[in-house]
């Protein structure tokens, strides 16, 4: 396969100067997804573009973690704040095919800033990215698109799903008496094992930081950044709970809620609650909503941690007789969450090892296609 380097900037039309940030208290709720350097972080009333355009990241700290795609690709009507670059390929390169190389390009020789990382738009275009021919390109995206377009099928139905999951129990809980979260949920208080201690660290048990609360796919934790041993688990705080359990982000990144998937320790900023006073949906949303609660208590003002004493003056339902018909409707709902979540993993780990064989030429395309056609 004939390949060339060249720079970003010399493949690609910028659309940076369309861009407009609107502050979270000025967004009108709506259907367009609105982004950010990370992906959508809003859904808006109103669009600024139409079509196919891939974005990168131009601030964060994700530029060199890396714990979501730094590119990544946006489709039909959308809008987009001052914190990723809007980019199209143009007559030399596909832009989807783009968002695959910078997939496994190093970008970190081109970042600016210690703290906050920055990839502005003069370094951008100067980063070399290796390309085939612009009809390779548009095979290779054939075979990566599919397993894509699968992902975003899943994207899709997962939101539905927890839409839905979340209407069934606003409406139930709108027409129950409530009462004082402490009344019925024990908030317990996760562990970081000692870092100076090496046999804590990188085993195979999951560990949940608010990084990886605040970036669970619809607030489903199945993995997580780090992992520690079951040394760490047995001598330290760090207790993992069940699959079920939800945890909420206390201090820092404060209000983040998730639901474990898989059993997972969390570090002492969070705490966890388990599944036991209630079934584990109407618990991820009853503290979803407590959460809403403790955010609205305090607009206007700081929120910077949660103590125990906030859960005295949070309320949930009391959902009484109406707990197993209600957790019936909600439980498959969020299970095919998990299940999309689930599944995107998988495609995606697919597509990121594909791309490298295909574009060495170790896997022809056609070879592929067949493997794709038997998984998919």
């Amino acid at each position: 396969m004939d390949l060339q380097k060249v720079r970003l900037g010399d493949v690609t039309d910028n659309y940076d100067a369309l861009r407009r940030p609107v502050k979270a208290t000025e967004r009108i709720p709506g259907e367009f997804p609105y982004y950010g350097a990370s992906g959508i972080v809003d859904y808006v009333d109103d669009f600024i573009f139409d079509g196919d355009y891939l974005l990168v990241a131009e601030d964060g700290e994700n530029l060199r973690s890396r714990s979501t795609p730094i590119a990544f690709m946006a489709n039909g009507k959308f809008w987009v704040n001052n914190h990723a670059h809007v980019v199209k390929g143009n007559a030399l390169a596909d832009t989807r095919f783009l968002s695959y190389i910078l997939a496994i390009t190093d970008v970190s020789g081109y970042l600016t800033g210690s703290t906050q990382p920055k990839l502005t738009r003069r370094a951008m275009d100067s980063i070399q990215v290796t390309i085939p021919d612009l009809h390779k390109q548009k095979a290779i995206v054939e075979v990566l698109g599919s397993l894509d377009d699968k992902i975003a099928a899943n994207t899709h139905q997962a939101r539905l799903a927890e839409e839905l999951a979340a209407n069934l129990f606003d409406q139930a809980a709108a027409l129950l008496p409530k009462q004082p979260m402490s009344n019925v949920l024990t908030p317990i208080l996760g562990g970081t094992p000692p870092r100076s201690n090496p046999t804590f660290w990188g085993g195979t048990n999951l560990w949940a930081s608010a990084k990886d609360i605040t970036g669970a796919p619809f607030s489903a934790i199945l993995d997580t950044e780090e992992k520690i041993s079951s040394t760490a688990v047995k001598k330290t705080k760090a207790k993992p709970l069940p699959a079920g359990s939800v945890i909420l982000t206390a201090r820092g990144t404060v209000g983040a809620v998730a639901r474990l998937a898989a059993p997972a320790s969390f570090n002492q900023s969070c705490y966890g609650f388990l599944p036991k006073g209630l079934p584990p949906s109407l618990l991820y949303f009853s503290v979803l909503r407590a959460t809403d609660q403790a955010k609205a208590l305090v607009h206007g003002s700081v929120f910077d941690t949660i103590t125990k004493r906030t859960f005295d003056h949070l309320l949930i339902p009391q959902f009484g007789d109406t707990t197993n018909s209600l957790e019936s409707k909600l439980s498959p709902l969020l299970d095919l969450v998990t299940a999309c979540v689930q599944e995107n993993r998988t495609l995606a780990a697919t597509r990121d090892a594909l791309l490298p064989q295909l574009m060495s030429g170790k896997l022809r395309v056609k070879d592929a296609e067949k493997v794709l056609e038997d998984s998919l």
